[in-house]
């Protein structure tokens, strides 16, 4: 696994985060704009006509959007979503209890708005976890129909009368009606940069624009015996991209599965050409697996069968998996690597020590190799700590029969220090930064 993007989430990440938070910042001006207007609007006429209780009411919701589309623009996306939620949630209920209720004459129309209100949220809150997302989305869709069901009943002592609901429903109507047309099109917007990312990663793939690159893996000596696949984007406009510049782009979109499957099928056609070195027949190469290819009913078979088409020795091929990767169905992850491993394919614990259940998981799966994490490594020179950490997680390694690569190693001094401490394997840009494949070959043949 490669260090990541240093001051930046790469380009696609970055865009996928602008286009969230573009969606909620319109979304939420939107949503400010229509409740300032209204309650501006009618707070005025109730207060000409002296019914000052509406107004105080009608007030409130313009004062609370003015507060919304005022914390958006300070880009405080969060908190001016709860405020909008809340509040107009709040307010839009004791508006439909005892100012706009149904009464044998006219209907009460003010509950529409929380049909509104839920279609936002599901939007703006898409970014939180799915408890919070649904159950706002669940909690106003429960007042809409509680509203809707309440039967006719007496008007209360401060409701808006019978001549101005008259004219009330239709204006509530229109609002409804367009609120609705405008969320429907930040929506159909949002599914179009959707598409046209989806669209670019394709055509990437088709046009062989993807390459693997290669960062070696060295023994004690500094000798090359192995080396990582990272994926690489070569694009016309913006140079070579990095995985952390669109991965996450393409899980979103779903394209992390037929790129995971060219990833693995790369690589063991480069253990093939490899093969035909007697230089470099005996490197093996480390493939990172993602936790949607892993969840894939037929993942252990598409393995099988990229390293059959290659014709490869699977003892060559090492999936590298992280804990988060683990943590969706152990019991069917569990299964496949077993799998995996009884066809001779060698698996690592990417990442080590950076979760709280990797001991674990190292004990109970057949993996045959485990990465300690860069965090580790990066301060093991100044931080006697950190040293102590490295040298328990070694002998773990030894203990368990495993091999163990340190990551991250960019100075003589940690190689060094890592080498007394038992240490045979290891990766960072002290040896190599990841490099192409005739790249890669060159320094194997200088090595």
């Amino acid at each position: 696994m490669e260090a990541p993007v240093h001051g930046s989430t790469g380009y696609w990440a970055d865009a996928a985060e602008r286009r969230r938070r573009r969606r909620a910042f319109n979304l939420l001006m939107a949503t400010g704009l229509i409740m300032a207007m209204l309650g501006l609007g009618w707070g005025v006429f109730f207060a000409l006509r002296g019914a000052w209780a509406v107004a105080a009411v009608e007030l409130a919701i313009a004062l609370l959007g003015g507060v919304v589309i005022l914390m958006a623009r300070l880009r405080r996306t969060r908190a001016a979503a709860w405020v909008a939620f809340a509040g107009m949630a709040a307010l839009l209920c004791f508006f439909s209890a005892f100012l706009d209720a149904s009464t044998t004459t006219i209907p009460g129309t003010s509950h529409l708005f929380l049909l509104v209100l839920a279609l936002c949220a599901h939007h703006v809150f898409r970014a939180e976890p799915p408890g919070l997302r649904y159950g706002a989305v669940f909690a106003l869709l429960l007042a809409f129909a509680v509203f809707a069901a309440t039967p006719v009943g007496t008007p209360a002592p401060f409701a808006i009368s019978d001549d101005v609901r008259r004219i009330g429903i239709w204006v509530n109507l229109a609002t409804v009606v367009a609120s609705f047309l405008v969320v429907m099109r930040l929506a159909e917007s949002d599914i179009a940069e959707h598409r046209a990312l989806h669209r670019a990663l394709r055509d990437a793939l088709s046009q062989r624009r993807f390459e693997l690159f290669y960062q070696p893996q060295v023994d004690g000596e500094g000798h090359i015996v192995g080396a990582e696949a990272l994926l690489r984007w070569r694009d016309a406009r913006r140079g070579i991209l990095r995985p952390g510049e669109f991965m996450q782009a393409a899980e979103e979109t779903g394209f992390i599965l037929p790129l995971g499957q060219w990833v693995l099928q790369a690589a063991c056609t480069q253990l093939r050409a490899w093969h035909a070195d007697p230089a470099m027949r005996s490197l093996r190469l480390s493939v990172n697996i993602s936790a949607l290819q892993l969840r894939q009913p037929d993942f252990v078979q598409q393995v099988s069968d990229a390293m059959a088409r290659a014709g490869i020795d699977a003892g060559r091929l090492t999936l590298e998996l992280t804990e988060s990767v683990l943590v969706h169905d152990m019991e069917d992850a569990a299964g496949k690597m077993r799998a995996l491993h009884a066809m001779g394919v060698r698996l690592s614990l990417d990442d080590f020590g950076a979760g709280h259940s990797s001991l674990s998981y190292l004990r109970e799966l057949p993996f045959a190799e485990m990465k300690i994490d860069r965090t580790f490594t990066r301060g093991i020179v100044r931080d006697a700590h950190a040293a102590s950490i490295t040298r328990n997680l070694l002998q773990l390694g030894q203990d368990l029969g495993i091999d163990v690569i340190a990551e991250g190693i960019e100075q003589q001094d940690q190689f060094g220090l890592l080498g007394e401490q038992g240490c045979r394997l290891f990766q960072g840009y002290m040896f190599g930064r990841p490099m192409d494949v005739d790249a890669f070959n060159r320094r194997m043949g200088a090595a």
